[in-house]
């Protein structure tokens, strides 16, 4: 392999994506949508709409705007869902329908740049990423909240946690870093960010999962074992929809990223998703934040893959209750309290 190859296969995330497609021939994606096309899919032309009875536009502190939508309770227990790099909050559209039935006011925002939300003028970076995290908070004067962050958002959550500490202490009670990770290991990362530069000239990414076929095969190596058709269908259409400069910018923030040096500064509680069979940031990634953040404990989801939230979403939600029962913070402890 050479070392440009090799370099596209650290940076994972959406490289890995392109990479991927790379390496299958005509014959194996053929079968591959055959398979995907051929599984019982319960949720096709059933996934739920995203709640808009609640939704903001919040100010970016560099002139951008941060879209918010909220569903359940105002007064119940806030969970916070920040999605990963080049999608936006439908992939939430599971736990967006099924924690308010429990309880919770659930809040999830587009990143900046992504889905509804303008990019300011200072651009991506991680650090713009922890102050978007404290302005929904602030503005949205939430307490006692759980940050859920997949993938990129897990990214935002572990640098929030970890470089803002007063604020998260003020507003945040726990973690959970789902599919997510914490550093990339990349030797030669001027010349990656060369590379991802020329290819985001040459390819237009949006166009390529644009055309159904290879979109599903792209977006498919997001998913475990058997993933329904619907679910992978969701993913593509939101990365067709991801404009370049996105694309681009928000990928390359990733790139050559290190936040294990601050993670030992989280003593906020903390749990760790991973799925078994994740190949964008794969079970080693899960395991190398669980060792570096105090108290931090894991729980691997066998077969499923970068996507839990469509793939497993009832373990992930039982795991979720089960967190904010050991946080003191379940919607019936919360509810208790209010009523008190």
């Amino acid at each position: 392999m050479s070392a440009g190859k090799k370099a596209l296969k650290a940076a994972g995330v959406g490289l890995g994506l392109a990479a991927g497609l790379a390496g299958a021939g005509y014959v194996t994606q053929r079968a591959v949508l055959r398979g995907l096309r051929s599984r019982p899919d319960p949720d096709a032309g059933h996934l739920p709409p995203l709640p808009l009875d609640d939704v903001r536009h919040l100010e970016s502190h560099d002139g951008g705007t941060i879209y918010v939508i909220q569903a359940g309770p105002h007064d119940g227990t806030p969970i916070v869902l920040l999605h990963g790099v080049t999608i936006d909050s439908r992939i939430w559209v599971k736990q967006l329908d099924a924690l308010p039935r429990l309880g919770f006011r659930v809040v999830a925002f587009d990143t900046r740049g992504h889905g509804s939300s303008k990019c300011g003028d200072s651009g991506h970076s991680i650090e713009n990423l922890t102050f978007d995290v404290r302005t929904m908070l602030q503005e949205l004067d939430l307490h006692d909240a759980i940050l859920v962050g997949h993938s990129m958002g897990g990214v935002a959550v572990q640098a929030f946690a970890s470089q803002l500490t007063a604020d998260a202490h003020e507003h945040v009670r726990g973690l959970v870093l789902l599919s997510s990770l914490a550093k990339t290991q990349v030797s030669a990362a001027r010349r990656l960010r060369a590379l991802t530069e020329s290819m985001s000239e040459r390819f237009d990414f949006a166009r390529i999962m644009s055309n159904h076929d290879v979109g599903t095969m792209l977006a498919r190596l997001g998913f475990g074992r058997d993933p329904q058709a619907s679910h992978v269908e969701l993913v593509r259409q939101m990365l067709a929809e991801c404009s370049a400069e996105t694309s681009r910018d928000a990928l390359s923030v990733l790139l050559a990223m290190d936040l294990t040096p601050h993670l030992e500064q989280i003593d906020l509680p903390t749990l760790i998703i991973c799925g078994s069979a994740d190949m964008l940031t794969p079970r080693f990634e899960s395991k190398r934040i669980a060792r570096l953040i105090p108290g931090a404990r894991m729980v691997m989801i066998e077969g499923a893959g970068h996507t839990i939230m469509l793939e497993r979403p009832d373990e992930l939600e039982e795991v979720l209750v089960d967190f904010s029962r050991e946080l003191g913070v379940s919607p019936s402890i919360h509810r208790d309290a209010a009523a008190g």
